[in-house]
């Protein structure tokens, strides 16, 4: 080989081998490679150049089903390094990943437009750099499979508040519940629907859109989110009811345990409507004044019509001797010998012929009563069949509906 051509070797191979050291450099490394699902990753970006960009670098944006990606605050920050003892500068980019569910994912490749000052003082350079990121697993904690929805964070917690009195309404009254989650150390897109619809027979649901944010604190780029649910409820009838306790069962990231976040449940007490319920002034005022004049004829013609009937009633009765005979009756169910003489002179006035049927009863009693016998088991024998063949001879006697119509009333106005 000729001189010059080795000397033209040399040369080209020592012009590739500078161009090659001062090409722009990318690296990209996450803080973590494998997660839970609410655990924040962070993705550095990191871009160097052996002199200083003249224009801000093209950073792409992710986008990944079940991947929460963001920028926190002062994401971009500028950089420099020594390479071969030389100071070149750069820019890192951050992206705050949060993955929301169990998989490995893979952000999609992209490319990164550069332009950067020329070492040897000629026109700016312009390149473009090829961005991979490593994969990322995110696997559910052990213990914690079960959980459903899986949420995972630092801390969550769950407040309550009632505008107005559920246990003291009345058809047509209504209150409001709200409730609010706030989750600390992940993203508020964990939170599933805290409240619902449904509610007890008699209370209607107006749920309210919800409220959902996520917030970071620029000085610690820690995250914080909060979602908030308010129904109103109307009470359209009587209620007796419950609204459920809200529970949240959720992975602390810091201990590693399943804890368990709650709100109280609710009692509803709600009155029905009243009889008047839907009536004007007016219409109340002559439903009074009708009850009024139905008093008033009531006290007027019905009452002293129903003591009429009762006096007829007790006259018909007396006629027929049905009163004479129940008093028959009754001195014989007592036993009480002298109280049925009495009764059975009464019932004399009304069927003294009825009243001759009971005189052989009466005289086997009277023979019990007064009679001497020889013993005192005996005479309590005969004293009770006497009493039970007098009981069945008045019961033949008791008058019939037609004894008792047999005796007409004289007429109310003669």
């Amino acid at each position: 080989m000729k001189p010059w051509m080795v000397s033209l070797a040399f040369w080209l191979f020592g012009s590739v081998a500078v161009i090659a050291a001062e090409a722009p450099r990318i690296d990209s490394k996450l803080s973590d490679t494998e997660a839970v699902p609410g655990q924040s990753i962070s993705l550095f970006v990191t871009i160097l150049v052996p002199t200083w960009m003249t224009q801000p670098a093209d950073f792409p944006e992710f986008d990944q089903p079940n991947l929460s990606v963001t920028l926190p605050s002062r994401s971009s920050q500028a950089v420099s390094q020594v390479i071969d003892g030389t100071t070149w500068s750069g820019v890192t980019r951050e992206y705050l990943i949060i993955p929301l569910a169990p998989g490995t994912y893979h952000l999609p490749a992209a490319q990164i437009k550069l332009a950067y000052k020329n070492p040897d003082g000629g026109e700016d350079l312009q390149t473009t750099l090829e961005l991979a990121p490593p994969p990322i697993t995110v696997s559910a904690p052990q213990g914690a499979e079960g959980l459903n929805p899986f949420i995972a964070a630092r801390d969550l917690t769950l407040t309550q508040e009632i505008e107005g009195e559920p246990e003291k309404l009345r058809a047509g009254d209504a209150f409001s519940r709200t409730v609010t989650a706030t989750i600390d150390g992940s993203t508020v897109m964990f939170i599933p629907q805290l409240l619902n619809s449904r509610s007890p027979d008699g209370l209607a649901a107006y749920p309210d859109t919800h409220k959902a944010e996520d917030k970071t604190d620029p000085r610690t780029d820690a995250t914080t989110g909060t979602r908030t649910e308010r129904v109103t409820y109307v009470a359209e009838s009587g209620v007796r009811g419950t609204l459920p306790a809200v529970t949240l069962r959720w992975y602390d990231l810091d201990d590693g345990t399943i804890k368990t976040s709650s709100v109280d449940a609710v009692e509803v007490h709600a009155r029905g409507p009243g009889p008047l319920a839907g009536t004007s002034l007016w219409e109340k005022l002559l439903m009074l004044i009708a009850a009024i004049a139905l008093l008033w004829l009531v006290w007027q013609w019905a009452v002293p019509k129903f003591h009429t009937l009762k006096q007829q009633r007790e006259l018909q009765a007396n006629r027929s001797g049905k009163i004479a005979w129940q008093n028959l009756q009754k001195a014989c169910a007592e036993r009480d010998y002298q109280s049925l003489l009495l009764a059975l002179a009464g019932f004399k006035v009304y069927r003294p012929s009825a009243a001759n049927a009971l005189q052989p009863a009466l005289l086997v009693l009277g023979a019990s009563q007064y009679g001497a016998t020889s013993t005192g088991a005996n005479t309590g024998c005969s004293t009770d069949s006497a009493w039970q063949q007098l009981a069945q001879a008045i019961e033949t006697l008791q008058p019939s509906t037609a004894q008792q119509k047999a005796f007409p009333l004289p007429p109310l106005n003669p």
